[in-house]
Order: structure tokens, then C-alpha cells, then sequence
């Protein structure tokens, strides 16, 4: 009969391959439903993942159950990007900037859009507490930028939420003929306390002075003196930032 030592040898490989199962399954399931949305069947998911399909019906029960746990997986990483820029510096900045970066991130994945597109959206597709635990997140994030003094004093979470979800669909309709991300710097510049008492004129042509924003193309004014401005406002600076981070480096 095997001791106690044994059963456990033999007990940890086993928990071990469910683990990486597990992780295969939720890996693929992000995969296809990043792509295909709720729809791609759980065969389909098994064999990106290299499993068979009553391993994924061991871990998940129900493709619904299985879409939670991927949205539950993406809602924390969001949840924990938030957090991070709680305390950041230059508060406005990186809520514009947090703003761009989930936007960009559900334009291209199915089942982000879906749950971002609802008002509750964490509260019908992720596990129970995540839409509160990303509510109280942004809500930090939109409350330091309005103490700074760079969002409007009467926007609100529902207002954020709302826009957010309306970047992510207004992106995709431009995405084969606009410049990445526009939509999105239209929106943060109706979040900004000037956007009450002016509105930029986009239609007229630029003059022979004037340029335009390197990331969405929006004219900007000819500076009168220094150097002309590069981009219309932080959102776009810190896109830019962050392609020049991702960017290859040469040599």
C-alpha cells in the first residue's frame, strides 16, 4: 500500500497538468473569443488549445461559464493597469491615457467589446464583485483628474462608461478609413473643461502655419512663440509615448 509520501508524488503532476490545462483552455477561449466574439463553438476552443473537449467540460461546464472566467481575466489586468496609476503623477494624463489604452484594447477583442458595451457589463459576463472592483477603479482615476483640474467638474462614472463604450464602436467604423484612435481624442476633448466654452472647428482647412496632431490629425493653432505643438492634447501624447515604447529598438 503507498505511503502518504507517494500519493502525494503521484497527486502533484496530476494537479499540475490540470493547472496548465486550465490555463491552455483560458488561453485559447481569449484567442477565439477575441476574434469570433461568444459565438466560436467549445470544440473549436479545444482544439486551439490541444485538448480534448471533455477536458474543457471538466473545467468549464458551459461555454458561458467559460466566457466568465475569460472576462473576469481581462476586467483584472484592467482593474490592476487602474490601480496602478492611482497615485501616478500628472493625474489627467493618465486618465486620458487609461481611457486610450482600454479602448484600443476592446477594439480588437470581441468579448471585451461586448462587456464594456453594457452598463454593467463586468456584472453580467464576469464573476461576481469585478464590475464594482473596475467601477471603483476608474472612479479614482476620473476623481484625481477632476481635482486637477483637467476633466469637467460635472462629468460623471456613468458619462465615462458610457463614452468608453461608445469609443470602442465609433473606432471600429473608422478603422479602415481614420487615423487610429481619433475617436477616442474626440471624446476625451468633450471630457475637458475647455470643451464647455469652445469647440474646435475641424472643417475648415489648415493654414500654411498650422499642423496637425501627429497621432489623430487634429489641426492644432500655430504657436506664436517656442516650438509648435506636436500633439492636440495628453491622450494623444501618451499614445505616441507608448508606441515609441513598443517600438523596435535599431542597431
Amino acid at each position: 500500500m503507498p505511503d502518504d509520501r507517494s500519493r502525494r508524488t503521484d497527486a502533484e503532476p496530476r494537479r499540475a497538468d490540470a493547472r496548465r490545462n486550465r490555463r491552455r483552455i483560458l488561453e485559447a477561449a481569449l484567442e477565439a473569443f477575441a476574434a469570433e466574439g461568444r459565438l466560436v463553438p467549445l470544440d473549436d476552443i479545444a482544439r486551439r488549445a490541444g485538448v480534448g473537449a471533455g477536458t474543457v467540460y471538466r473545467n468549464f461546464p458551459t461555454k458561458g461559464a467559460l466566457f466568465t472566467a475569460v472576462i473576469t481575466d481581462r476586467f483584472e489586468s484592467i482593474i490592476e493597469e487602474a490601480r496602478s496609476l492611482a497615485d501616478a503623477d500628472d493625474p489627467g494624463e493618465r486618465f486620458y491615457g487609461f481611457l486610450m489604452w482600454v479602448v484600443e484594447r476592446a477594439m480588437f477583442n470581441h468579448a471585451l467589446c461586448e462587456a464594456l458595451a453594457l452598463e454593467e457589463g463586468g456584472r453580467t459576463f464576469a464573476a461576481p464583485g469585478v464590475e464594482e472592483e473596475f467601477n471603483e477603479a476608474l472612479g479614482a482615476l476620473l476623481r484625481r483628474a477632476q481635482a486637477a483640474g483637467d476633466v469637467r467638474a460635472d462629468v460623471d462614472l456613468r458619462d465615462v462608461r458610457a463614452l468608453m463604450a461608445g469609443c470602442v464602436v465609433t473606432e471600429r467604423m473608422r478603422r479602415a478609413d481614420g487615423p487610429p484612435g481619433r475617436m477616442t481624442a474626440l471624446a476625451c476633448d468633450a471630457l475637458r473643461p475647455a470643451a464647455v466654452t469652445k469647440v474646435r472647428d475641424e472643417t475648415r482647412p489648415p493654414s500654411r502655419n498650422e499642423s496637425r496632431c501627429e497621432v489623430c490629425g487634429t489641426p492644432l493653432p500655430a504657436a506664436r512663440t517656442g516650438r509648435p505643438a506636436r500633439f492636440c492634447g495628453a491622450a494623444c501624447r501618451q499614445k505616441a509615448h507608448r508606441r515609441r515604447a513598443a517600438a523596435p529598438k535599431s542597431g
